[in-house]
């Protein structure tokens, strides 16, 4: 009986259906983001390891090897890798862009990524020869829907301060998404090729590793008691713990948003069983005077709101499912295009550039706060996460709101009494 009333007002239904869907599919497509967002930045936490340290020069000078040195004397610290980055222009017959150019030895490159997987070629050798692997992203643009520009084996052309130089590509990386460093859309050399093109005898970023967890602390402490303001620090963990906060409250809004749809859902379920009762009041009187209960008088009408919460449940899973793709879709092609895509990731108050593309936001070092610039695409391209519970979470949020929302004007129709409701016609 529930049910043939719905069918009989086809496009009252349809409406208040798409009111649910659209609330649930705002809490998976929102959430679904944050969850891709979290798991991307956990996974290149993991592969720096807990008991990294990040070194970034404050000045125009950067560090020396001697300083480098001095760091890996230090008690706890098992190894220094010096880092190298900043902007070039490729430049090419398919391609014009900008790019980070980064100085790693090979062994370095592996312990800041975790582990390197070439989808074609091998490593650089640890010389000043200007051989490179390039990211993904150099490889396979967006600009050319995905086609391959650069194979192993061509040369680019990278551009600084208008002098060109000439890189064989030895290896293409495959896709890391989101990175601590903007590999998909580097250029990725040894140290001393990579100072030889931007033309520095030193190196502005350093990655420390402590032995242990429990030492990061210690070793951090040490570094700032040496070095003071002309550094900054960051930990992994300083990271994940202000990564973990900023999500948090970026869920919180989201759920917030989506709450506010369901509201809305809730409100035109009210109003369309409000209206069934009034329209149904004859027959409700005819129901309770051939024996029907106040209680199945109240499951008729709890059986609309169920049906109408289970359906745009079940469309709202889907379509959020479809949006959350189509938004990580649309934020990752946005910052592929956008003209600060490459810029430094940390800017150091001389104006120089102190470890571009080490994306992060927040205040990590000790008592000094950075400032960072648009995130590379690198940093942005993610995959949304939609897992179980939350799936059966919107269910059961669709479900229980739609029948909240009619419970008023099911228990309103049971109450009713069955010569008043037989006189209205």
């Amino acid at each position: 009986m529930g049910s043939r009333d719905l069918i009989e007002k086809k496009s009252r239904t349809l409406l208040t259906v798409v009111m649910v869907v659209i609330g649930i599919a705002a809490i998976i497509a929102l959430i679904s983001q944050t969850q891709g967002i979290s798991i991307s930045i956990q996974k290149s936490l993991n592969s720096l390891g807990p008991t990294s340290i990040i070194l970034m020069s404050t000045g125009s000078s950067g560090f020396s090897s001697a300083q480098a040195d001095q760091i890996l004397s230090l008690p706890n610290v098992s190894s220094v890798i010096p880092i190298i980055e900043g902007s070039a222009n490729l430049v090419g017959p398919n391609q014009n862009s900008s790019v980070t150019v980064m100085g790693i030895s090979s062994q370095g490159l592996a312990q800041l990524l975790g582990n390197v997987t070439l989808i074609q070629g091998s490593m650089y050798q640890d010389t000043i020869s200007p051989s490179a692997v390039i990211g993904y992203d150099i490889a396979f643009p967006s600009s050319s829907a995905g086609k391959q520009n650069i194979f192993v084996g061509n040369s680019t052309t990278l551009e600084f301060r208008n002098s060109k130089y000439t890189v064989p590509v030895v290896g293409i990386l495959n896709a890391y998404g989101t990175s601590m460093v903007p590999v998909d859309s580097g250029v990725i050399m040894s140290l001393p090729a990579a100072q030889a093109i931007l033309r520095k005898t030193s190196f502005n970023v350093m990655l420390i590793k402590a032995k242990n967890i429990p030492s990061v602390v210690g070793v951090s402490a040490a570094i700032s008691d040496i070095y003071g303001t002309n550094v900054r620090i960051i930990t992994t963990q300083q990271i994940a713990s202000t990564a973990s906060s900023i999500i948090g409250e970026i869920t919180i809004l989201f759920v917030v948003i989506a709450s506010v749809s369901l509201l809305v859902a809730a409100i035109g379920i009210m109003n369309i069983m409000l209206m069934s009762v009034m329209e149904r009041t004859h027959e409700i009187g005819i129901m309770k005077a051939i024996g029907f209960t106040n209680r199945d008088v109240l499951l008729v009408f709890l059986f609309q709101a169920l049906f109408i919460g289970f359906i745009g449940g079940v469309i709202g899973i889907g379509a959020g499912t479809g949006a959350s793709y189509a938004l990580a879709s649309v934020f990752t092609h946005a910052a592929a295009t956008s003209p600060s895509a490459s810029g430094s990731g940390f800017s150091s108050p001389s104006g120089g550039t102190a470890g571009q593309g080490f994306a992060a936001r927040g205040q990590f070092s000790s008592g000094s706060q950075f400032s960072s610039s648009p995130m590379s695409s690198s940093s942005l391209s993610y995959k949304p996460s939609i897992s179980a519970e939350t799936v059966i979470e919107a269910m059961l949020v669709a479900v229980i709101v739609s029948v909240l929302a009619g419970l008023y004007p099911a228990w309103r129709a049971s109450l009713m009494e069955p010569i008043t409701a037989l006189q209205h016609l």
